[in-house]
């Protein structure tokens, strides 16, 4: 029997759950196809900052009243903001369901923004803006995207810039909302011991204040473009990621560059920390990711070392990339498919990590994805697929960023000489 079920309700609202009876608790909440991308530079940082005024009081519940009322069935009520996408989720028990469903609802559909409370939290991000600043493992991904989408929404810092952030006021907030918080761009998602018609009907009664004017979504375009930035501090070690472009959540590669990105840098098992790390000891940490988007994405190898270090460090990091071109092993691609297996089926026993994958599906594909379904696409990738988009991921300009005491020109040297031309 199928536990996953999707309902469109009349005003637009996508719902969709999942049931397990063996879980004690419930994840629910509203998730928006509103984020970063939507911003352009002079309300960059609005979809943050409006995630962190939802708690701070509607015309019913003041922002104590709020933490009060979750905290006193044991719940717990969070949210972030993506470049895509800005949630909001409450975890309780289910005999709770019906109190979190009102919480959840209520700072969505009345929130006050009061000016207190809004230069109370504007404060809190501008605090937060300055954390990010000065934590350099966090900076750097800023700027990986800044030049990754240079001069576009998808570059910009989700917590956008401090100039910003002190300008924004209650009336950008609701023009903001009114543009995106619509019934047709909100999924609401719930994982737990629950009824799917329990959870509809409970919708049914506490979504009716979302507009159902249809959403015009927003036109900021991003391409990828590639280039370098140095942020040079006095720092202990040289913070660096090498990137280049990536692929689309919606694209036939997108299991394949799991599986790449994994055999690169995905573990203590993989290429990068076995030579990087275990035989030559040049690193603590080394990674690499992969950010897939709607239209596109990025691809990256995140690391940190000593100063004296970093030339090292880049020719060898280049040179496990390009060996992915010409060698993929029956046993490392096996093990990686494995570890997805086992991934798969671990994330699928916390109702959080499956509420969250069940509602981006729902966003992405129109649906939730079986998770037969998902593992019929791992298994369908082959070792000549991996290589090929390794050639097809390096074609593309490299982005290198480096935070920290040295330059980028050791990083861009090595590349150069493999080929990898980094524009200037």
């Amino acid at each position: 029997m199928n536990n996953m079920k999707l309902t469109c309700l009349p005003n637009g609202i996508r719902v969709v759950t999942k049931s397990v009876e063996s879980f004690e608790s419930v994840v629910l909440g509203y998730w928006v196809e509103a984020g970063g991308v939507c911003e352009d530079e002079s309300i960059c940082g609005i979809s943050h900052f409006l995630e962190h005024m939802a708690f701070k009081g509607t015309t019913s519940r003041t922002a104590q009243q709020i933490a009060e009322e979750i905290e006193s069935v044991g719940g717990y009520l969070n949210a972030y903001t993506s470049k895509e996408i800005t949630a909001f989720h409450a975890k309780v028990l289910h005999s709770d369901i019906g109190i979190a469903i009102d919480i959840v609802s209520d700072i969505l559909q009345n929130p006050t923004f009061l000016q207190e409370e809004l230069e109370m939290e504007r404060n809190v991000v501008l605090q937060e803006i300055g954390q990010t600043q000065d934590t350099p493992d966090d900076i750097i991904f800023d700027h990986f995207q800044s030049v990754a989408f240079a001069k576009q929404a998808m570059g910009y810092s989700i917590l956008g810039p401090a100039s910003v952030i002190s300008s924004l006021g209650a009336n950008d907030l609701r023009s903001y909302m009114q543009r995106y918080y619509n019934a047709d761009n909100i999924v609401f998602g719930a994982v737990g011991n629950i009824d799917h018609d329990e959870i509809v009907d409970l919708a049914s009664k506490h979504f009716s204040k979302f507009s159902s004017h249809k959403t015009l979504k927003h036109s900021n375009c991003y391409n990828y473009i590639g280039g370098s930035l140095a942020d040079i501090r006095d720092l202990e070690q040289v913070h660096v990621i090498i990137g280049f472009n990536g692929v689309s959540i919606l694209s036939s590669d997108y299991y394949t560059m799991a599986i790449f990105s994994s055999i690169l840098g995905g573990g203590m098992s993989s290429r990068l920390f076995q030579e990087v790390r275990e035989k030559r000891g040049l690193v603590y940490s080394i990674y690499s990711f992969s950010s897939c988007y709607r239209n596109n994405g990025t691809f990256g190898i995140y690391a940190a070392t000593s100063a004296d270090k970093l030339s090292e460090l880049s020719d060898v990091v280049v040179a496990e990339v390009l060996k992915v071109q010409q060698d993929v092993t029956e046993k490392e691609f096996n093990r990686t498919k494995a570890q997805f297996k086992s991934s798969l089926l671990m994330s699928s026993e916390s109702s959080s990590s499956s509420c969250e994958q069940i509602v981006n599906q729902t966003i992405a594909f129109g649906r939730p994805l079986d998770r037969v379904e998902i593992i019929k696409k791992l298994d369908s990738v082959t070792i000549d697929e991996v290589k090929q988009l390794c050639t097809t991921v390096l074609a593309s300009p490299p982005s290198v960023i480096t935070v920290g005491k040295c330059d980028c020109r050791p990083i861009i040297a090595s590349l150069n000489g493999n080929g990898l031309k980094v524009a200037s």
